[in-house]
């Protein structure tokens, strides 16, 4: 039995994978606030997601994304969890942006990768509803998104169907650990192996079990859900603050501010002011877009800003998937991989262990 903390995205492609092993299953769903899945635009776009120091997520973040490619073969999957081919482009409003979008071409271009760069006219031809100031863009093909919701509907109804156990629990001081025994409702569950994938909240079951605590941050994030009265753009759009995907139904996915202070995850006013305040900034018609609907979530950040995925060096049978920040949706398919070779007690690439949870030496 393979018991796994967290119902996240995270969590649920790990057990799915594990399941397609053979293995059983069950998941407790420790139900804290801020699913960071909720607040996620569902953009898969690596280039633009990657920084030029970053190269072991980079690398991580492309692996994954082939994964992701292999998934558009499958149309019946893509209408599942709105999976759409895309491109993206990157849009410049200023002089400082314009020079920011030239060094990010040239950072694609050095590790094998190729943008176009589009001046205002051809921008604005490509994406009339932007605001004519436009400067330039830069625009990335094979920047696809998907759609968080209709993905974990997905993989919640797969996990049932392979006989994946979901049970669900109020509060962390309700389970414990002996060995690899978890109790948890007066329950005892004999586990050959325990993943911990409950995101930002990851800290609190180790601090209580084996008295282990990484240095991770909890960073909210809001985004909006709109509606326009005409289809409003082709590609996916990002600015320097926000960006936007084009949903069905003429709806606008925009995302999301961030704010580390504390584990608070109420929607406040300045939030859907700052996302407002940049649509009028960057959109000529902002009054053709109504609010659907507002998300948040908090989203766990690694003070080296990598994930935290391996065996702990105290307990081997433990295993950590979490820190992911703003890229679990991104990141889903290959964790998943890699914690079910652990599992599976193969061999993973040595590539991988960049991320292993030892290097904080806790």
């Amino acid at each position: 039995m393979i018991v796994i903390f967290g119902s996240g995205i995270i969590g649920l492609f790990i057990a799915n994978s594990l399941l397609n092993e053979g293995l059983k299953v069950k998941i407790i769903d420790v139900k804290m606030p801020g699913s960071a899945t909720e607040a996620s635009v569902g953009m898969l776009a690596p280039l633009l997601e990657a920084k030029p120091y970053e190269n072991e997520l980079f690398d991580l973040m492309l692996n994954s994304k082939k994964i992701w490619d292999s998934y558009l073969e499958n149309n019946q999957l893509k209408k599942k969890i709105g999976l759409k081919e895309n491109s993206s482009l990157l849009v410049a409003m200023n002089e400082d942006e314009e020079a920011s979008i030239y060094k990010k071409k040239e950072f694609i271009k050095k590790i094998g990768f190729e943008g176009l760069i589009y001046n205002s006219s051809k921008t604005l031809k490509i994406e009339p509803n932007l605001n004519s100031n436009v400067r330039c863009s830069l625009f990335l093909k094979n920047n696809n998104q998907v759609e968080p919701m209709l993905l974990k509907k997905f993989l919640l109804n797969e996990i049932k169907k392979k006989g994946g156990e979901i049970l669900s629990c109020r509060e962390f001081k309700r389970v414990s650990f002996s060995n690899n025994n978890v109790s948890f409702l007066k329950k005892k569950i004999k586990a050959e192996k325990i993943i911990i994938a409950c995101g930002v909240w990851s800290n609190e079951l180790l601090k209580k079990s084996f008295n282990i605590e990484f240095p991770m941050r909890p960073t909210k994030g809001v985004s909006v859900l709109l509606n326009a009265k005409k289809k409003y753009f082709s590609n996916n759009i990002w600015f320097k603050n926000i960006y936007l995907a084009p949903r069905d139904g003429n709806k606008l996915a925009v995302g999301a501010t961030e704010d580390e202070k504390s584990f608070e995850t109420t929607v406040n006013v300045d939030e859907i002011f700052y996302l407002s305040k940049k649509l009028w900034e960057y959109l000529p018609e902002v009054e053709m877009l109504s609010l659907l609907n507002f998300f948040s979530g908090l989203r766990s950040t690694i003070i080296d800003g990598n994930p935290v995925i391996g065996c702990l060096k105290k307990n081997k049978n433990i295993i950590c998937a979490f820190g992911h920040y703003r890229n679990g949706i991104l990141l889903g398919p290959i964790t998943a991989k890699i914690v079910c070779k652990l599992v599976l007690e193969k061999k993973i690439n040595d590539k991988f262990l960049f991320f292993s949870p030892n290097r904080f030496n806790l």
